[in-house]
């Protein structure tokens, strides 16, 4: 393994790796009154010999079309993610406990008293999709471009401000990034203002985007997302597959890359289809496909499939409630908190909180495979999750308290309450469309909150189409006064770039300066001790329990189902797991039926 820290220790301070393993096997643990109960193995291995010729299958369960947004610097949502990953590749691989490591397209060497990263590829003769050589230009390029003024994506962050001359170079006060110093074709050296443990992590303090300059450096950044090199089959990455063939927003045909870093996949053709919740099911159980993830809440209709196996994961990913509380300034790149907004009220946030019943949904609605999550920071990051934090469980009278506490009474005996200067309160809730279990939570929340006097309405009556859900989000719909999101939080459990200031993922547009304070923390020198590091968290999740600006509502475990043709799957996170992408193989010409 090439990644390595040099440092000294001053003043007592011992500086240690952050992460800590995950358990990937089956089991159970407490986490704060939430249990996790994982249903089955992490692996399987199928009998049958591999041919060659035979087509992947591969399912993309979703209720709405993909975008088509096909490179990693401008998606915003997973479902883009899912097919942009087998195209599109970041610079780093990482091992089992989310560790940068050698198994990416560079290696990566911290020196966290001269506060740089060096940054080396692995060999000379990498080559993109399109057989164009890659280099460190191609790195140095995308992360330059990030942080261009003119970049319409939502990557530019904290993250990337933290590079020495980034503020500057967005702010158009220089030409270039000082921070960024090539050492050579195929080696460069970072230099941060301030070294924090996520660094270190898949997904975390150093950007792992690499763009083919060749062709990005001819066209104005602002026409990228529109570019046919972002949307078609011109599309060129450093994955395993190249496009063939995409039919929008429902299907894509990916051939094998011939110019793959980790070599040829062994299954030369993908086929990709978005299939609906609804229909998930009866299409595994045909045997039309060979992977899926699999809907929660059907688990009894497929739990019992004969031609396919259940593999299991803890989901490194959440759904939540959060409040709209002001907008963001596209000018000066930071979200602007709005103290007179309608959801500032804590208490209002926190009766919302405990009027929900999420434990009682997890079991009804997805069969116990969600459940409550006790905090922002999921079990999923055991290594730095508070077990000791309750969260929001389900306490009506309190939230009935905290409203009156606050000044919202029912002056009129309507049964509803009316704000503290006694005008009619109503507040207009968006979700997105999903599934049948979906809506049914979503009608729980409303019944919920009316239970408790709050006239909570739907905003335009019926949930969103995802992709118009987030743009709305996105947008600050001022309409929009509290929604319910989820996220994935990949393998990095620092919550700076979804809550901070500059984050443009913060949608509830929440900023105050204790919560500043606490990020910094979290992302300081002294967390890379890893007692620190989780008394940082520890503050910051009750910080974050106690302010409400988003309630964490369900997680929990991931099913993939796996066609009893496919030799081998694994859940296992590491980049060079034995069933990535490039690694999976067929022993039959079509997928099994039931």
């Amino acid at each position: 393994m090439n990644m390595k820290l040099r440092y000294k220790n001053k003043a007592g301070l011992l500086l240690t790796t952050a992460a800590v393993a995950l358990t990937l096997g089956a089991c159970t643990s407490n986490q704060g009154g939430v249990t996790e109960n994982i249903k089955h193995p992490t692996e399987v291995t199928h009998e049958g010999t591999p041919i060659e010729g035979a087509t992947l299958k591969y399912a993309l369960v979703s209720n709405a079309p993909f975008k088509g947004i096909l490179i990693d610097e401008l998606s915003v949502d997973s479902t883009d993610s899912e097919v942009n990953g087998f195209v599109d590749t970041g610079i780093f691989g990482w091992d089992e406990n989310r560790q940068l490591d050698d198994s990416g397209l560079a290696s990566i060497e911290f020196d966290v008293e001269g506060k740089t990263a060096t940054v080396t590829l692995n060999s000379k003769d990498y080559k993109w999709s399109d057989g164009e050589p890659l280099t460190i230009d191609d790195y140095i390029f995308a992360y330059t471009s990030i942080g261009d003024a003119e970049y319409t994506g939502a990557r530019y962050n904290d993250n990337y401000e933290n590079v020495v001359g980034m503020v500057e170079y967005h702010n158009g006060e220089a030409d270039k990034v000082s921070g960024l110093e090539k050492l050579d074709d195929y080696s460069m050296k970072i230099h941060f203002k301030e070294m924090a443990p996520s660094l270190q992590l898949a997904g975390g303090g150093v950007s792992n985007y690499i763009m083919p300059k060749h062709i990005f450096e001819n066209i104005p950044k602002a026409d990228w997302e529109t570019s046919e090199y972002v949307r078609s089959e011109k599309t060129v990455g450093a994955g395993p597959y190249k496009i063939e063939k995409i039919i929008n927003g429902e299907s894509v045909t990916y051939v094998a890359n011939e110019h793959y870093f980790k070599g040829e996949p062994k299954t030369k053709r993908v086929v990709l289809d978005v299939v609906s919740s609804e229909n998930i099911v009866s299409e595994m159980k045909a045997g039309h496909y060979d992977l899926a993830t699999m809907p929660s809440s059907q688990y009894e209709t497929y739990k019992d499939l004969k031609n396919v196996t259940l593999v299991s994961s803890l989901a490194n990913s959440y759904e939540y409630v959060a409040f709209h509380m002001g907008k963001f300034n596209p000018e000066t790149g930071l979200n602007e908190y709005n103290p007179n907004s309608k959801m500032a009220n804590k208490n209002l946030r926190q009766a919302m909180g405990y009027a929900l019943d999420i434990d009682t949904a997890g079991e009804s609605l997805y069969n116990g495979l969600l459940h409550r999550s006790n905090s922002l920071i999921v079990p999923f990051f055991k290594d730095v999750n508070d077990p000791d934090l309750v969260g929001f469980n389900y306490d009506p009278e309190k939230s009935k308290k905290l409203l009156a506490d606050a000044g919202y009474k029912d002056t009129d005996g309507d049964g509803l309450v009316e704000d503290p200067d006694g005008e009619k309160l109503t507040i207009n809730f968006a979700a997105r469309t999903r599934d049948d279990a979906n809506e049914g939570l979503v009608q729980d929340y409303l019944q919920k909150w009316h239970e408790v006097g709050l006239d909570v309405q739907l905003y335009t009556g019926r949930t969103l189409e995802v992709n118009s859900f987030y743009d709305k989000i996105q947008a600050d719909d001022p309409e929009i006064d509290v929604y319910a999101g989820g996220w994935s939080t990949g393998y990095d459990p620092d919550p700076t770039g979804l809550y901070s200031e500059s984050a443009q993922f913060n949608f509830t547009r929440f900023v105050d300066a204790k919560n500043t304070e606490l990020l910094g923390k979290i992302s300081s020198v002294e967390a890379f001790d890893k007692e620190k590091q989780k008394e940082f968290y520890k503050e910051w999740q009750n910080y974050a329990f106690d302010e409400a600006f988003a309630i964490p509502t369900l997680t929990g475990e991931s099913i993939t189902a796996v066609n009893k043709r496919v030799k081998f799957y694994t859940t296992d996170l590491s980049s060079s797991s034995k069933s990535a992408l490039h690694l999976i193989e067929l022993t039959a010409d079509e997928p099994v039926a039931e």
